[in-house]
């Protein structure tokens, strides 16, 4: 897919020195051009053109690009078509994504109608496994499930373990057997993120963002080839395919290496950021990292030599991700307690938690900013996004830079109504230049019951880009939406605000189709530190574009999301085309 790079620079200088356009040092032809297109360029200008020039993997023309044209020049008629840059996803989880796909049963409502429905598609998996195999359903957030007593009696012999999402899980009794969680088995520690919810025996049913002595043969697990792949698969047919020419990641180790892999063979599908999740720093008695660097989080990755930015344009270091707490509704950290109709709990005076304390906290990103990482750490609720703020201004103190880009994950994600603390942390953030990055296509999972939580804004993009914040988009699913990574279904969700019960909510926080674009180009690019080079369509930039069928601009709103993409542009190659 890929080819090397050709150097266009020289090129373009002969163009800019008129007294060299002589025969001699004739203009270069383009190797790929647009034409009679609406070429929505992204740039600060929100200039709209016709055509785009492409020499090797660069952009050498946007506008009225007829004199590239050569004899070997590749010309494609958009016929009024869109051209958008290729669309950037700012926070995925590719791995995750690709064990689902490969190993859980789908259980989602919808489209299946209800928990009896569930059963009955385990069911059909379970008549072709050998008996006591476990059964793992992957569902969405908020979505009824069978209650605990009808999966005990489904299914007395298979243990069954069906999630909500990556942090939700109902297990059966069966289950709950296997790994030992009865009356006695202990809680989480005060204070951390997760817990459990019990029968009325005592017996563990529900598991919320909390560790579970799940055994290694619960599901299948991909070998090396196996994993390559799938994380082939995924970036293809759930990115490529749908406009996605960079996907910002967080996976393991293990899926880098595949990338690697997969780069030196010319198979990755797109272009990869790879986002390192690490463990904070916890505090070890009589043992301080100045001396003992083996217990910094960053050990592995000083010690195969991985450093911020070290890559190329199709697979780089990016940054370090950190998680503070759990999921709104149920294990967020937040100042007042959850309401009790929040998510799929109705736990009483529910703070939620968080999985390190504001020290340990604070020198994970310190021991991060040393080593020159931009840091983005996963903080739902905003008792966890000022432990966050704290954090990072400690690290600016400590290692001063002037521009660390530093991240909240799922910030406006949802925002709390506390007048005084909201309006001190949108200060804080807009003074340290943090960067919220929230996923509003999480809208579409509201229930009409989730809507009328009181005193909560759900996803507010319109007031946190009216402050001047660049929201960076990105779709976040594990399994639990990966229907959703076209980023323009995002982009439906934050211009409609509607859920899949046909609810709108909050309307006033609906932003310009314009703004949602932006956040899956130009804002995502400059989030993961790459608006030099991607994120518009200007001259010098790489050659990633998508082709839409529809105008988005001017397209009916509540269809955004079903404009078919027609083609992937990557690194100056039609990559996809449907």
């Amino acid at each position: 897919m890929r080819r090397p790079a050709q150097s266009v620079l020289a090129g373009f200088a002969l163009l800019a020195t008129s007294v060299l356009c002589t025969p001699a040092f004739a203009a270069p032809k383009a190797d790929l051009m647009f034409i009679n297109g609406k070429v929505i360029t992204v740039d600060d200008k929100d200039t709209v053109a016709t055509g785009v020039a492409v020499v090797g993997n660069k952009i050498a023309a946007v506008g009225d690009v007829k004199a590239w044209r050569g004899p070997q020049t590749k010309v494609i008629d958009l016929k009024g078509r869109a051209l958008l840059p290729g669309f950037i996803d700012s926070h995925s989880h590719v791995a995750g994504m690709a064990n689902v796909e490969a190993h859980y049963i789908n259980i989602q409502v919808p489209p299946l109608k209800d928990g009896a429905a569930v059963i009955a598609r385990l069911k059909e998996v379970a008549a072709k496994l050998p008996p006591g195999a476990w059964l793992t359903g992957q569902g969405t957030y908020n979505q009824v499930m069978p209650t605990r007593a009808e999966l005990d009696a489904a299914f007395p012999d298979n243990p069954v373990d069906l999630q909500w999402s990556v942090h939700d899980h109902l297990i059966n009794h069966k289950a709950a057997t296997v790994m030992g969680m009865g009356k006695a088995f202990p809680d989480p520690a005060a204070g951390a993120t997760g817990r459990y919810e019990r029968t009325a025996e005592g017996e563990v049913a529900i598991i919320r963002d909390a560790p579970a002595p799940w055994p290694k043969n619960k599901s299948p697990a991909f070998n090396p080839a196996e994993l390559k792949e799938a994380l082939r698969y995924i970036l293809g047919d759930f990115y490529l395919k749908r406009g996605v020419t960079t996907v910002s990641d967080m996976s393991d180790m293990d899926s880098y290496r595949a990338y690697a892999e997969l780069e030196a063979e010319g198979r990755l599908p797109t272009r990869v950021r790879m986002n390192y999740m690490l463990r904070g720093l916890k505090s070890v008695p009589g043992v301080n990292t100045a001396t003992d660097p083996s217990v910094s989080p960053l050990a592995s990755l000083r010690a195969a030599g991985i450093t911020p930015g070290k890559g190329d344009d199709w697979l780089r270091a990016g940054a370090i991700k950190y998680i503070a707490d759990g999921v709104w509704g149920t294990t967020a950290a937040v100042y007042k307690p959850v309401w009790n109709g929040a998510g799929t709990t109705w736990t009483p005076n529910n703070y939620g938690g968080t999985g390190m304390t504001q020290e340990e906290m604070t020198a994970a990103v310190i021991e991060a900013a040393k080593d020159g990482w931009q840091v983005q750490i996963h903080a739902n609720g905003d008792r966890a996004q000022d432990m966050v703020l704290t954090a990072y201004e400690a690290a600016q103190k400590a290692y001063p830079r002037p521009d660390p880009r530093y991240r909240i994950e799922h910030f406006g994600h949802f925002l709390v109504q506390d007048p005084e603390r909201t309006e001190a942390r949108l200060k804080r953030m807009k003074d340290d230049h943090v960067i919220p990055s929230p996923q509003p296509a999480f809208l579409w999972r509201l229930t009409d019951v989730n809507v009328k939580e009181p005193d909560v804004k759900f996803f507010p993009m319109k007031t946190l880009i009216d402050r001047g914040f660049h929201p960076a988009g990105g779709v976040d699913t594990v399994g639990t939406q990966n229907f959703a990574t076209y980023p323009m279904f995002s982009i439906a969700r934050a211009v409609n605000r509607d859920t899949k019960y046909g609810t709108v909510t909050q309307p006033e926080e609906a932003i310009s189709v314009m703004d949602g674009i932006r956040m899956f180009t130009a804002w995502a690019a400059y989030a993961n530190f790459m608006e030099k080079t991607q994120g518009s369509i200007e001259v010098g930039k790489l050659a990633d574009f998508v082709v839409l069928a529809q105008d988005p601009l001017t397209a009916p709103k509540a269809k955004l999301a079903d404009i078919p993409v027609d083609m992937t542009v990557l690194d100056g190659k039609v990559a996809y085309q449907r």
